[in-house]
């Protein structure tokens, strides 16, 4: 019995001292590797702000000199204008709207990685083309390839998602709202360099001797080939292990029956419902409407003032956009946050189209404010006014759009929601620029430019009224046990 008691005792003493020694090991160990995962996540938040940052800035580029590129380097004038500056800003979402479902779809199956490498290499190369172009096909197809081969606003968005899924709500909302941001700075450095740098002349090249707008495309194309190479280095692949899910409980439920791209999208409408359909439709309207604008806005800021426009030059024009754009980078920075903690990001999103409309108007009247003083400081002045409430409306409309759709998407199909959001989108925003340029134009010896932006205020104003019924659990990520609550 003493010796069977000095066993136990000895049993006692020992066991608690291996078993701390056993519990403290994995402890320190699931501590570094938390502190190296979440250090690495914030590191390819970063790379990936800067895609989204010279990725759009290549898309952004052209837009500022289209109307003086269309008529000097293109030699098209009258209301041939604003078809060309409609067709080129169309062409590259043309291209998208084809394929941004099928990378999408891609990247679930290969990954991120290799999808967005493809991309930055075809937006350098094209952009550093574009000026060179002399005919408007010449142009448009080089468009169409840069947005055919480039699924980077998609692959972006799909990574953050990728990232973020087990964050809180919180911090998961501001990384879409930093997106946001990264958009605001990419318009805001794409059109302000744009508007310093046009006209400089490259005279060691004998192609661009006389070319005014190839310095601000070959200076983007290094830029975007600098990003590439980083991300090349150092972004990791977001995409999850097949099979792995962030909530067992519903490992079940998400396993999807979809092997081919079309089986996938019945998975994605089976899992989806009707509020994924519905964003998904919301989107693309967003797409077309913002497209339309912003190729208006251009062609009401060259127009003349006789004809009633702001008669300003491809340099005004370009710092128009850089003040629209530092408004919505500073709206995303200090006010996103708080705006998504006190409402929610269904709410933030309708004010977000309400304000769009506004802006639609306020665009419209500072055409008729200026014609009232000749000093250019004031001219400007009034320009850049009535330009805030449609850069807060860009920045608390389609990035709080994207985090709705990403918490309406199962993760194992992130990469297809989005790109089927792009393509879908892209389609649109290819006829906004093509559809509302050529009215815009056609309507200037009738009603001029109201008629345009009052269509633009009106639909802005139907889509945030269709935002009032968009159910509660998209507040958060994609749970299977939404199903129970009447999801399909």
């Amino acid at each position: 019995m003493p010796d069977n008691g000095n066993e136990i005792g000895m049993t006692v003493e020992v066991e608690p001292v291996e078993s701390d020694s056993e519990l403290e090991e994995p402890t320190v160990v699931k501590a570094d590797t938390a502190s190296e995962n979440q250090a690495t996540s914030w590191v390819a938040v970063v790379i990936l702000l800067l895609i989204a940052i010279f990725d759009v800035s290549v898309l952004m580029i052209p837009i500022p000199i289209a109307p003086e590129f269309v008529e000097e380097r293109l030699k098209l004038s009258g209301p041939h204008v604003g078809v060309a500056v409609g067709l080129i800003s169309s062409a590259y979402h043309l291209g998208n709207s084809i394929s941004s479902a099928m990378m999408g779809d891609i990247s679930d199956v290969h990954g991120r990685k290799p999808v967005i490498l493809l991309g930055l290499v075809t937006s350098c190369v094209c952009v550093v083309l574009y000026p060179l172009s002399t005919t408007l096909w010449m142009a448009v197809g080089n468009r169409f390839v840069c947005g055919f081969l480039s699924a980077n606003i998609a692959m972006t968005r799909s990574c953050l998602s990728d990232l973020s899924r087990t964050w809180d709500t919180e911090r998961r909302n501001m990384v879409f709202g930093y997106l946001g941001a990264a958009w605001g700075l990419a318009r805001f450095f794409s059109s302000a360099f744009v508007g310093f740098t046009s006209g400089i002349m490259l005279p060691f090249l004998p192609f661009a001797a006389d070319n005014p707008f190839v310095f601000p495309c070959f200076a983007s194309g290094c830029l975007v080939l600098l990003t590439m190479i980083t991300a090349a280095l150092f972004l990791p692949e977001t995409l999850p292990p097949r099979g792995a899910s962030t909530n067992a409980e519903d490992a079940p439920r998400t396993r999807f029956q979809g092997t081919s791209m079309l089986g996938r999208l019945r998975d994605l409408n089976r899992f989806g419902g009707r509020a994924l359909v519905k964003l998904l439709i919301l989107h693309m309207i967003h797409q077309g409407l913002n497209g339309g604008i912003i190729t208006c806005f251009v062609l009401l800021l060259a127009l003349s003032d006789e004809e009633g426009g702001y008669g300003m030059s491809a340099n005004a024009v370009g710092m128009v956009f850089a003040f629209y754009g530092v408004v919505g980078m500073l709206f995303q920075m200090f006010c996103y946050g708080p705006l998504c903690r006190t409402f929610g990001i269904r709410k933030s999103y309708a004010l977000g189209t309400f304000l769009l409309g506004v802006g639609s108007m306020c665009l419209l009247l500072g055409t008729e404010l200026v014609s009232l003083s000749d000093v250019n400081s004031i001219r400007m002045g009034i320009v850049m006014a009535c330009t805030i409430p449609q850069a807060i409306g860009f920045m608390c409309g389609l990035p709080v759009l994207i985090a709705l759709l990403a918490n309406a998407s199962p993760e194992e199909l992130m990469g297809l929601t989005q790109g089927t959001a792009q393509s879908t989108g892209s389609f649109f925003r290819m006829l906004g620029p093509l559809v509302f340029g050529t009215f815009f134009s056609y309507s200037l010896s009738g009603t001029g430019p109201w008629c345009t932006f009052s269509i633009f205020c009106a639909c802005y104003f139907v889509m945030t009224l269709s935002t009032y019924n968009l159910p509660e659990w998209l507040e958060h990520p994609w749970k299977g046990n939404h199903l129970d609550a009447g999801r399909l």
